[in-house]
């Protein structure tokens, strides 16, 4: 078995300026060999394996932003989509169409429009638009739960763009089995 020694290796013997003990050129080698050691793992071996880390760092952040950019994409896609059907429904719309008035045909087709309190319409104008944004606040007292979803139903599924912002139910005052409620209809005016 052979052992290793610093005998075996072939050393020059350089000049040092100074006069150096065996021991402490040895140690002053070894010193300049791990500083040669350390230098090259520095210059040489870590920044391939750093820039191979960033690398792949970057393409999971880039893989992450196209993602996000597919998502974006597809909402936006599904945002003009629903934009253009608002917009042909808008154009379908017969002239002179109000929601003040198509909510009012629907409550007395509904048999409801007895029990309306008060209908408030609003009209807020879009900056930018053509469109204005219509708004009607009806208070209904007195309905059952099946003349409610006959009129949620109507005005959500008519072909008028008229959608529902808000609801707000409560029980009725004078019979516990019949609902008062609150609600906000809404659609776009030419």
């Amino acid at each position: 078995m052979t052992f290793f020694s610093l005998k075996l290796l072939p050393f020059r013997s350089y000049a040092l300026p100074i006069n150096l003990q065996r021991r402490d050129k040895i140690a002053l080698i070894a010193a300049g060999v791990a500083l040669g050691i350390f230098l090259f793992f520095q210059l040489i071996i870590f920044p391939p394996l750093d820039r191979r880390t960033r690398l792949q760092q970057q393409i999971v952040s880039q893989t992450r932003a196209l993602q996000e950019m597919q998502i974006l994409a597809a909402e936006h896609r599904v945002g003009s989509q629903t934009a253009f059907a608002t917009e042909t429904r808008l154009k379908e719309r017969p002239r002179g169409f109000t929601l003040f008035s198509f909510l009012d045909n629907l409550a007395g087709q509904g048999g409801i429009k007895q029990n309306i309190v008060h209908m408030r319409p609003s009209t807020t104008n879009l900056k930018g638009s053509p469109y204005s944004l219509s708004l009607v606040e009806l208070r209904i007292d007195g309905l059952t739960m099946e003349q409610l979803i006959a009129f949620l139903h109507g005005v959500e599924t008519a072909p008028h763009a008229v959608w529902i912002r808000r609801i707000s139910l409560s029980r009725g005052e004078k019979e516990q089995d019949l609902i008062n409620v609150i609600l906000q209809a809404e659609t776009f005016q030419l």
